[in-house]
């Protein structure tokens, strides 16, 4: 009797988030919002989703959010007005977005040259978590690049150009920010 082989496909890489890190999610249709929640806890052990951007910013005051999953066209306030409402509130939040919808040459614009990051819904599950993994990455250099900011020596050398990005980086943190905020933006999701 001959056994009939299967071909097992390579299991994909696990992705290992920071399991403390809060992830926000706005999207105005409630289905998407349930596909976020249960599929984003599966990577993030804190994921929060609302369905407004009012609500959103209630989150952000309440919690210290790592990073801003929004759809551009909502009601009231879309997604462009919500990343000029978050980036004042916190310059270091990434914001990125997410959107099916066919958009004019100014969201078009907004989400190239202003948003840290563009998805077109509909995307696959890999295409999501390269996306966050990227946006994620972005928030560790802003951070470290807020923390060269509050080093006002170092930073005010850097904005005289006395020393380099990467000097003010190793000066701060000890880590190379120049380099990654250059991959960053060499490797924008869009």
């Amino acid at each position: 009797m001959a056994f009939k082989t299967t071909r097992i496909s390579k299991p994909q890489p696990h992705r290992v988030y920071d399991r403390t890190s809060y992830v926000l999610v706005v999207d105005d249709d409630d289905t998407l919002l349930k596909f976020f929640k249960i599929h984003l806890n599966k990577s993030f052990s804190r994921v929060i989703v609302v369905d407004s951007a009012k609500d959103a910013m209630t989150q952000l005051k309440e919690k210290e959010i790592d990073l801003v999953l929004t759809d551009i066209t909502m009601p009231k306030m879309d997604g462009i007005e919500l990343m000029a409402k978050v980036r004042r509130f916190d310059p270091t939040i990434p914001v990125l977005i997410i959107s099916g919808a066919i958009l004019d040459q100014e969201q078009t614009e907004a989400c190239m040259n202003e948003a840290d990051g563009y998805l077109r819904k509909p995307f696959s599950f890999e295409d999501l978590h390269d996306f966050i993994g990227r946006g994620m990455k972005l928030r560790e250099a802003f951070k470290e690049m807020a923390e060269i900011m509050r080093d006002r020596k170092n930073f005010r050398a850097l904005l005289r150009g006395k020393i380099s990005p990467r000097r003010a980086a190793k000066l701060s943190k000890g880590k190379d920010l120049e380099e990654k905020l250059n991959s960053h933006l060499s490797a924008r999701a869009v």
